[in-house]
């Protein structure tokens, strides 16, 4: 998959040239710190000027990427800062969302904001905080400076997550767990069992618990998720949500 690896870095490098100002107001608005935007390469998807080489990328985005054309481009990047996916959302009032990952990705950790500055953060000892969405990554702004906020893309760790915590995470580090504040968020830092079937369904906090990482689940008040409140708010909702 090298080839196509290349085609996406080159793709996701031009989305993020020249990026809109409606575009950057609203990611910015939406809470996303502008210095991880800029480190994370967001940017605005255009059509290609060369087909992509992955059948199963051109059969869900269209050859050149043209369905994606003028959606919100959010890359995904692997420990070792290379392109290994992409998130791509419609921020036109509709709210869609599609994502296409490489291979690798069923084996390699895959954070939201997995950059070099953060990863660094992490390397220094410093607490993660753990969310679900790009734009709970508003959490940044309020959070330690010395810490690391990570989005999982949905309420639930995996098991290539979780390993890549207990690797670099300090031993005296915490693991933060702030999932939504509904009703899924909670099962899924919890942990829960299936009533139909009586299956036991491990949850974050279990996750790391077997790993041996500080953790704890983070519970706030004020909106549904950190990104909703940024926008109900901003950084003082955000303080005062979570109590820091």
């Amino acid at each position: 998959m090298t080839e196509m690896r290349d085609w996406l870095t080159r793709e996701v490098l031009k989305a993020a040239e020249d990026i809109p100002e409606d575009l950057e107001g609203y990611v910015l608005g939406r809470g996303l710190p502008e210095s991880l935007m800029l480190e994370m390469k967001v940017g605005l998807t255009r059509r290609s000027e060369t087909p992509a080489p992955d059948p199963v990328f051109r059969e869900r985005n269209g050859n050149y990427g043209q369905h994606r054309a003028g959606w919100l481009s959010i890359p995904f990047w692997s420990p070792k800062g290379r392109i290994v996916g992409i998130e791509y959302r419609r921020w036109d009032g509709e709210k869609e969302m599609r994502d296409y990952r490489l291979p690798e990705t069923h084996w390699i950790p895959v954070f939201i904001g997995l950059t070099p500055s953060v990863l660094q953060k992490i390397w220094d000892g410093g607490d993660v905080w753990l969310v679900e969405g790009v734009f709970d990554l508003t959490l940044a702004h309020v959070v330690p400076e010395t810490d690391a906020v990570l989005a999982c893309s949905t309420a639930r760790l995996t098991r290539s997550q979780t390993d890549f915590l207990a690797r670099f995470l300090s031993s005296s580090a915490m693991a933060h767990v702030a999932f939504d504040e509904d009703e899924t968020g909670r099962k899924m830092a919890l942990g829960y069992t299936e009533e139909k079937t009586g299956k036991r369904v491990v949850g974050a906090l279990e996750r790391l618990e077997r790993v041996q990482i500080n953790n704890r689940h983070v519970r706030y008040r004020g909106g549904k998720d950190p990104g909703e409140i940024w926008e109900a708010g901003g950084k003082p909702a955000l303080i005062k949500a979570f109590n820091l």
